[in-house]
């Protein structure tokens, strides 16, 4: 197989994504009450920067020219979905840098809704590109479903995360929001959104055909074990029975938000190496 991009490419839109998600849930949490959710609100913002910087110096060591980000933030290719989302990953995470250290010095409350509303906007455009980056190539496999999948699964990773490491807080969220209900809607999104991305290639044109058949064929494990049963079914019974009460969170809550968190990363990886592969 001739390999264009190799696993760092999928390390950065995987770590990107957890960024974006943990951000996310952080402006989330901090709009609804944030004294109440102080802790939780202070780990988002210091993360979510840490994870996108990881991603996007991967990125740029496997371009070959890491140094080149400098230029690239003045010298916006709008051609190019490698220059814009170095770009925007750039600005999301200044954005994300000066909310965090704000944060760690100042306390929570001393923030500026106005700069988090701000580094919202960024981290939503930033989920998305992770995905536009790969349907503005022109492979089957990297077709339009992919931002949609792309952003619910970082979404789904980030706030697994999180709550990994707030697990403290568990209890609370179970009860304000209903979480054990809200992911498996997520959950059944992705689900749904990654099925019509097979459909769609199984059934549209010749070549479309072969993607599929080498998804199949060569991929099964990483799509039908790690992605879709381990990653996203397997968290879903598990939910489905927390609601039913035939389980306690808190007794499953580590497994199945680590499991959500790693076959984000098989899901991405897959897409990244099946469109290159065919």
């Amino acid at each position: 197989m001739n390999l264009l991009w190799d696993v760092r490419v999928s390390l950065d839109l995987f770590l990107g994504g957890l960024g974006v998600g943990a951000f996310l849930v952080g402006v989330i949490l901090y709009y609804v009450d944030a004294k109440i959710y102080e802790g939780f609100v202070k780990k988002s913002f210091v993360i979510a920067p840490l994870l996108v910087i990881a991603g996007l110096l991967l990125l740029l060591t496997e371009l070959g020219r890491p140094l080149n980000v400098i230029k690239t933030i003045y010298a916006v290719n709008p051609t190019s979905f490698m220059s814009i989302g170095i770009f925007l990953q750039s600005a999301f995470a200044a954005v994300a840098l000066l909310i965090a250290f704000k944060a760690l010095t100042s306390g929570v409350a001393s923030l500026s809704s106005k700069v988090i509303y701000a580094g919202a906007i960024l981290a939503g455009l930033v989920g998305l590109y992770h995905g536009f980056l790969l349907s503005g190539i022109a492979k089957e496999p990297w077709n339009n479903a992919i931002p949609v999948i792309f952003f619910v699964s970082s979404i789904l990773s980030g706030v697994s995360l999180m709550i990994l490491l707030n697990l403290e807080s568990l209890e609370n969220l179970v009860t304000r929001f209903k979480l054990p209900l809200i992911i498996n809607m997520v959950l059944t999104l992705e689900l749904a959104a990654v099925f019509a991305w097979v459909y769609n290639l199984a059934l549209t044109t010749a070549s479309s055909k072969h993607a599929y058949d080498v998804l199949i064929s060569s991929f099964s494990m990483e799509f039908w074990v790690l992605s879709i049963l381990l990653g996203l079914i397997a968290p879903l019974i598990i939910f489905t029975l927390v609601i039913l009460n035939k389980l306690s969170l808190k007794a499953v809550a580590i497994p199945t938000f680590s499991i959500i968190v790693i076959g984000s990363f098989f899901l991405k990886n897959l897409v990244v190496y099946l469109g290159q592969a065919v």
